[in-house]
Order: C-alpha cells, then structure tokens, then sequence
C-alpha cells in the first residue's frame, strides 16, 4: 500500500515535460553537399525562400533525413541536384515551388522522397538526365508527380500520386519503366508524349477526375507496353492517340465510362484484358493493322473447340457513344430498350469499330457430382420416359 502512495504521489507532483515541435532552421543560403559528402540532417526541419534548401553537385553526394518546408510563392525548387550517382534519401518536402529538382544528371538515386504541394509546380522534375531511379515516392496535390522531360533509362518504382494533373508526366523520354504505379484522384493518371519503350506494369489506376478523367494517355507514344495493370473508374482507361506499336496486355479495364480509346494508333496489340463492365469497351478511330485477340468483353460467346476462345467475333460498335457524344441528352437514355434496339438496328463506320477475331470464352459448365447428381438425373430420365407414355396412350 506504501508503494501504491508512494507511486501516485510521484505520478501527481513530478514535473511534466512536453515535446514541443523545434522551429525549422531557416536558411538564408543554399546548403551545398559536394562530392562523396553526406549530409545526414536526423529529422530537422529546415525553411527556405529566395533559393534551394539544400544543393547536390559533383558524384556522389549524399542527402537523408532532412524535412523542409518553403516560404509561400516559392518558385525555386526545394532540392536541386546536378551531378553523377547522387542520393536523396528519405526527405520529406512541403513544397511551393518543384520538390526535387534533377538536371543535367546520371546515376541519381531518389529513395522514398515526400512531397506535399500547392497545385502549381511539379513534385519531381527531371530533365535532361539518364538512368534516374526513384523508389517509393509519395506525392501530393502538385501540378505533375512526377515531370520527366528527355533522357533515358529511368526507373520509377511504387510511385503514389494523388490530386495532381498529371501524376506521371513523360514528354520524349526512352526506355522508361513505372513499375507498380499506385495514381489515383489526378486529371491524368499518366501521361506518355513523343516517348519510345515506355512500359506500364502491375500499377493501380483508378478514379480520376476532371473532365478528362484519363487513367493512360499515349500521344504519339512508340512501343509502349502496358501490362498487368488494374485500370478503373476512369471517364476513359486508356486512350492512345498517334502512336505505333502499343501492347495493351494482361490488364483489368473496368468500370470505365470508356474502356479504350483509339485515335489512328496503328500496329497495336491488344491481348487478354477484361474489358467488361464498362459503359462503352471500345472507340476506335482511323485504327489500322491492329492484332485484337483473346479479351474479354463481356459479349456472346461459343466455344466449340474448348480451347478458351470464342468462335463468335467481337465487334465493338460505339453508335450509342457517337450519338450521345453529339447530342448530350442521350446519355439520360443509357440502358433504354429502344435504343438498344436501336443500337442493333443501326451499325457504325467500319473506320469506328473495332473486332476481335477470337474473343475469350465466357463458359458455363454443369457438373453431376456424387448420388445427389445421379438422384437428379435419374428423376429427369423418369420423367422424359412417363411424358413420352402419355403421348403414346393418346396415339
């Protein structure tokens, strides 16, 4: 009982100390790390205004654990790095101006960057660099997530992008891969220009916003692949404009208002996506020389040989589309019986269609299993035999 006291007496009167929030360091000049220097800032906070917190240059240069937080209308970017195999590692930014700025570079490595923006300038922004990667990064409300614009080689791992226009940007860039990309709530989750052998792989795309309400946008894009990938919720899924030799392959397209959309891409490949549940699949248009085999659309089907796929075609037909793109009132009209029928009734331009030779088979199989199965049909046989001896007592 003494103990008990003597612990609540401790607890009521001792002093308590509280774990105030240290003022950010504001810095009146650019920290600069040179060549094989660390710099290793343990959490602090750091405030900067007129110019770039901290400052890579030469190889080799090292960057972790630091915050910082820029002055409002802030246009200089938080981080600028410019140099060979750099590394920012684990900084957490609350940006107006560009978070991480990469220019002139080779060998940069940005590791589970952070970044929270006003809407105006771009969260990372790459330019003119080679073989950049980017692992884990987090970025939100800026304009672009992540701006890449030339170069080659880059890799961006697990990016997750929210409430931005685009959340990846890619204007000429080569040999680019977004593996695992997580872009939800942007106008565009992301946008692929003037590019060669981007590929797209095992990424959530969903709910974008806007008017545009793009999940992939490829414009003038060349060999893109997109693979894998979990694409919904969308005003569009994909959309690919002037670009060659796309594969559009493995991918959940659903619940789209429009799954895909094709504007004189010619040379694709499109293979084993679920394009079912959307309002219209397809819209194609000028599309030629394109090999559309194996998807899923949630069509009629027969599969006479059991080999998965359909000996019906897939034709998709956008009329309805068309006719509600003009006259905006017949959207209220989606799902009528007369313009279904309709819809039957009147068939696009060849040039606005889009087939699929072998579509998959959607299969219904019914399986007798054990006595209960044999119970049942022993029944049908019984009374196939009693209906067919009253047609013969009435003979």
């Amino acid at each position: 009982m003494k103990r008990l006291s003597g612990l609540l007496a401790l607890w009521f009167f001792s002093p308590i100390t509280v774990q105030a929030n240290e003022e950010p360091v504001s810095l009146k000049e650019p920290i600069v790390i040179q060549s094989n220097e660390t710099f290793n800032g343990e959490g602090k906070r750091f405030s900067s205004c007129e110019h770039p917190a901290f400052q890579l240059e030469g190889t080799g240069a090292v960057l972790e654990n630091v915050e910082i937080e820029q002055c409002e209308r802030t246009t200089v970017p938080a981080v600028l790095v410019v140099g060979l195999g750099h590394q920012v590692i684990d900084v957490t930014i609350e940006a107006t101006g560009t978070g991480i700025a990469v220019e002139n570079s080779y060998g940069v490595r940005l590791i589970r960057p952070n970044v929270t923006g006003k809407g105006e300038e771009e969260g990372i922004s790459i330019e003119d660099s080679e073989a950049i990667v980017i692992k884990g990064a987090i970025v939100d409300h800026v304009r672009d997530g992540i701006y890449i614009e030339n170069g080659t080689g880059h890799e961006l791992t697990r990016p997750l992008v929210t409430n931005s226009r685009y959340g990846v940007h890619l204007m000429f860039p080569t040999d680019v891969s977004i593996v695992s990309p997580n872009l939800h709530n942007n106008e565009t989750g992301a946008m692929v220009m003037g590019t060669e052998r981007v590929r797209i792989e095992n990424g959530q795309i969903y709910d974008q916003v806007g008017a545009t309400g793009m999940g992939l946008m490829l414009f003038e894009a060349i060999e893109t692949s997109i693979r894998a990938n979990a694409i919904y919720g969308n005003r569009v899924g994909i959309y690919a404009e002037k670009s060659e030799w796309t594969t559009i392959h493995d991918n959940g397209v659903n619940g789209n208002d429009i799954g895909l959309r094709m504007k004189r891409a010619n040379g694709m490949t499109l293979t084993g996506n679920d394009v079912t549940n959307n309002r219209y699949p397809v819209v194609s248009f000028e599309a030629a020389d394109n090999v559309i085999v194996g998807n899923e659309w949630g069509g009629q089907t027969l599969d006479l040989t059991q080999d998965g796929q359909s000996e019906i075609p897939y034709r998709a037909d956008p009329y309805l589309f068309l006719l509600a793109d003009s006259y905006e009132a017949f959207e209220l009209l989606y799902g009528a019986p007369g313009l279904t029928v309709l819809e039957r009734v009147l068939r696009s331009p060849d040039e606005v269609t889009l087939t699929d030779v072998s579509p998959r088979a959607t299969t219904f199989e019914l399986k007798w299993q054990g006595t209960v199965g044999a119970t049942v049909l022993s029944g049908l046989l019984i009374l196939l035999w009693r209906f067919g001896r009253k047609q013969d007592d009435y003979l």
